[in-house]
């Protein structure tokens, strides 16, 4: 590299003396500093605390923009926070059926398949807070010769809608939401027809 530099500098001094320049020119081989070697290796640093705090935050995980709804599940079968305990059974559809009587009776229907033979119904659990009921569908597993084949399964839960006042309720049961409307109160007045 020297020799090829002392080449360049004689040759531009030998063109200056030709064009009657007074000064020459000189190129200077730039020299390498550690300096620089310090300053990739604090920017690879940094790149890469980066990338791991991005990655803590979730800056890389793929979003579900199909409205797929993650349910959390506890083991202490949670019931009015969003939990569903780990038995919660699986569930293909949800209606309400209102019945012909007075009071308004409110039904609901549930259909799944259960995943083999030796799995179970458990009776339901429901509880009101407001206007929202919470259906908890859980099953349990018995025997261990099971078919493998799933089990169909249709769950008729009536609903506790006596005394209730007229407005929209929301039943959720295992974490599925379907809303009924009660158009008057549903309350019986025995003293309509009294002279008191």
């Amino acid at each position: 590299m020297f020799s090829y530099s002392l080449i360049i500098t004689f040759n531009i001094m030998e063109y200056n003396l030709q064009n009657n320049e007074q000064e020459p020119v000189i190129i200077k081989e730039k020299s390498t500093s550690r300096n620089s070697v310090w300053y990739w290796v604090l920017g690879v640093l940094i790149l890469a605390l980066v990338g791991w705090y991005g990655y803590a935050a979730g800056w890389f995980t793929q979003n579900n923009n199909n409205n797929d709804v993650m349910i959390p599940v506890e083991q202490n079968n949670g019931i009015g926070d969003g939990a569903l305990p780990i038995n919660a059974a699986p569930i293909d559809s949800v209606s309400i059926e209102t019945l012909e009587s007075f009071p308004v009776q409110q039904v609901l229907v549930v259909s799944g398949s259960l995943p083999n033979g030796c799995t179970y119904l458990e009776t339901p659990s429901q509880l009101r807070d407001g206007n929202v009921f919470y259906i908890t569908l859980e099953t349990r597993t018995e025997g261990e010769l099971c078919t493998q084949a799933l089990v169909p399964y249709t769950e008729r839960i009536p609903l506790q809608v006596n005394n209730l006042p007229a407005g929209v309720y929301i039943v959720n049961v295992n974490g599925r939401e379907i809303s009924f409307e009660l158009e008057n109160d549903n309350t019986l007045d025995f003293t309509a027809g009294s002279d008191k």
